[in-house]
């Protein structure tokens, strides 16, 4: 193990929730004012191969709303972050209000 190592997998891990961030922002079609967060948890689940992503978004109103997406954050994809977001059935406009 280099001593640096442990910086790039930082690195690779903030650049991951950044993507996530961005992704989740234009999916969902959020104001700049939302707060969006990312975070890696270890996973409950037997079923679940590894690491679970989980995502928070905090609405200016304070309306809290959390999507859990089992697989780790470098796996997370755009599909499945509208199937979290729109379960499936996306909105006509798009947004979350």
């Amino acid at each position: 193990m280099r001593l640096a190592d442990p910086i790039k997998d930082k690195a690779a891990a903030a650049w991951h929730f950044g993507r996530l961030r961005r992704l989740v922002r234009a999916e969902a079609g959020l104001a700049p004012q939302v707060l969006v967060s990312v975070a890696a948890f270890p996973c409950q689940d037997p079923s679940c191969p590894g690491p679970a992503t989980q995502i928070t978004i905090l609405s200016m109103d304070l309306t809290r709303r959390s999507m859990v997406i089992h697989r780790p954050a470098t796996e997370v994809s755009a599909a499945d972050i509208a199937a979290a977001l729109w379960g499936g059935t996306r909105p006509v406009t798009g947004r979350v209000r």
